[in-house]
């Protein structure tokens, strides 16, 4: 599945930590188009019912939408002109949500998850994963996107000006894929560097099955 970017400009941050200007950056939105690109290859075959969670600006609404039949987006906050973003032929709906809050989104329900930049903010981990399954049906995929949580991170991190990056990463990825594997099946695998072994990845993405 091709990253669909929506052109500079076009798109509104949905809180002061999103990252939407580094997207149009040089070398530095080689990186974090490059963390969505692995995500998208990880997904399933299109034209099910699609829940993305952390929707932030929209960056991902224009090729997810194109894909599949029916999108939700979830954020704690929504950014304005989401709706505009949807694919003509999809049926869309944007949610303000909380994940671990059991009630704010249906169990279930989508064939496809995709969670990307999101876990890392979350301490409980187990909590979110229970959260993320829960949504799923039999047979559903999660795709989940998470980057290294340590000081080499928060240094580059610092280095593109993000500074106090530790203050928003907070649960490493150990953590995150040993509370997935607790309720999901673990699926394919993509890290950045591509041959990296996953410990010391910049950033890796996961695809998690529910049985």
């Amino acid at each position: 599945m091709k990253l669909n970017l929506p052109p500079a400009g076009t798109l509104t941050p949905n809180d002061e930590h999103d990252p939407l200007p580094y997207y149009y950056r040089p070398f530095i939105g080689w990186l974090y188009r490059k963390r969505l690109c692995m995500g998208l290859d990880l997904l399933p075959a299109a034209g099910g019912r699609m829940l993305e969670v952390g929707v932030g600006s929209g960056v991902l609404v224009p090729t997810l939408s194109a894909h599949f039949s029916r999108y939700t987006g979830t954020d704690l906050v929504l950014a304005d002109g989401l709706q505009r973003l949807v694919a003509p032929s999809c049926q869309a709906e944007f949610v303000q949500a909380d994940l671990l809050q059991k009630s704010s989104l249906p169990e279930a329900s989508y064939d496809a998850v995709i969670c990307l930049s999101v876990l890392e903010h979350i301490a409980d981990a187990e909590g979110a994963a229970a959260a993320l399954a829960r949504t799923l049906v039999k047979g559903g995929t999660l795709v989940a996107g998470y980057p290294m949580v340590n000081s080499l991170m928060a240094n580059l991190f610092r280095a593109i000006g993000f500074g106090n990056i530790e203050a928003h990463h907070v649960t490493a990825p150990a953590a995150i894929d040993k509370a997935l594997g607790r309720v999901l099946r673990r699926g394919p695998r993509k890290a950045l560097p591509a041959l990296a072994p996953v410990s010391l990845a910049l950033y890796q993405c996961g695809a998690w099955i529910k049985d």
